[in-house]
């Protein structure tokens, strides 16, 4: 019941958020070829500029049936204060809790053939330099599922600005949002073999973050 009532969301709003983003905010996707030859499931890694990312990242996907639901991991804030968030794909992200334990949700959901987002940041990205989690190469190692990165280039800072108050920037379409589809790959090319020790899972997500920045 809770994948379908998540289905209907996500395509139910597809297209209208994907008419107001190219209206607005003068959206664009290139090398959505990249997607071609991952099958129904993948996991999406993508760079965390602003609130409105998960909206970007669910419309920047093709218009396929086989592509719904989206899911993608939230932080425990969010996930508690916006209770309607677990109805549009959002996953807990038990922050602070042991890799297995936050790591399981998503792993699950790849087992089943779903199609999971993850931020290996963590957190939006406000001009800091941040070290990705290990999470995202745990959850890859686990389910031995391709990483496509999806990197997000956009001048919108990291707020919500856009939606309250800056209705000139919107009208004269100042903001941007480019999302940009790199070649799939697997963990163990980061790093030349699976990774198993914090060292080597840490290792490994700042190789996936490097494909997510290189993503042209």
């Amino acid at each position: 019941m809770h994948k379908a009532i998540v289905t209907i969301i996500q395509i139910s709003v597809y297209w209208p958020f994907l008419l107001l983003f190219k209206s607005l905010l003068n959206y664009k996707v290139s090398g959505t070829d990249n997607l071609k030859g991952c099958g129904d499931s993948f996991i999406i890694a993508v760079n965390h500029v602003s609130y409105l990312d998960p909206i970007s990242v669910s419309i920047a996907l093709p218009f396929r049936l086989r592509y719904f639901p989206l899911y993608y991991m939230a932080s425990d804030y969010f996930y508690k204060i916006l209770f309607f968030y677990r109805f549009v794909g959002a996953v807990r992200a038990h922050e602070g809790k042991d890799l297995e334990l936050s790591g399981r949700p998503l792993i699950n959901l790849l087992d089943q053939r779903e199609r999971v987002v993850i931020f290996p940041e963590g957190t939006i990205n406000r001009g800091v330099k941040t070290r990705p989690h290990r999470g995202i190469s745990y959850i890859a190692a686990k389910s031995s599922k391709l990483i496509v990165p999806l990197k997000i280039e956009s001048n919108l800072d990291g707020s919500v600005s856009v939606v309250g108050g800056k209705i000139l920037d919107l009208l004269t379409r100042k903001h941007r949002i480019k999302m940009i589809y790199g070649a799939p790959f697997r963990i163990e090319e980061t790093i030349g073999k699976t990774p198993e020790s914090l060292s080597e899972l840490r290792e490994a997500s700042e190789g996936v973050f490097k494909r997510i920045e290189n993503a042209t």
